[in-house]
């Protein structure tokens, strides 16, 4: 069974979205304008997912921008929490080859069973 998967990168000047089915990327989304990330992410990702059922997130964690990377890190926490699926973490080094991302993310999905807590994101509050 093909599992879908949201790719959400926020390390650099630009965003890139997609949404990935068994490795193959179905729909791509990219925010030119990296410092407008708070008006323009979620709006983009609600039309991006619109009703596709996710089974997992491929998160890219840098290296790049700090402040970009943990807007893309809430996100993706935020929506594995709501949506109750696991997060996975991989080089942004790999941008653009977001079909590269898509396999990648999916042979990894494929290792780690969703209940093993393997390379799942963490966040932790800060005074």
């Amino acid at each position: 069974m093909s599992k879908t998967a949201l790719i959400i990168d926020t390390s650099s000047c630009q965003a890139f979205l997609a949404i990935s089915l068994g490795g193959v990327i179905q729909k791509k989304h990219i925010i030119q304008d990296g410092k407008q990330l708070s008006k323009c992410l979620l709006p983009a990702l609600q039309l991006l997912i619109g009703t596709d059922k996710l089974d997992y997130i491929a998160l890219g964690i840098g290296p790049g921008s700090f402040t970009g990377t943990r807007i893309g890190a809430v996100v993706a926490k935020t929506l594995s929490f709501a949506l109750n699926i696991p997060v996975f973490t991989f080089p942004s080094t790999l941008l653009p080859d977001l079909d590269n991302i898509g396999s990648f993310s999916y042979e990894k999905s494929q290792k780690y069973p969703p209940d093993a807590q393997i390379e799942l994101v963490y966040f932790s509050p800060t005074p």
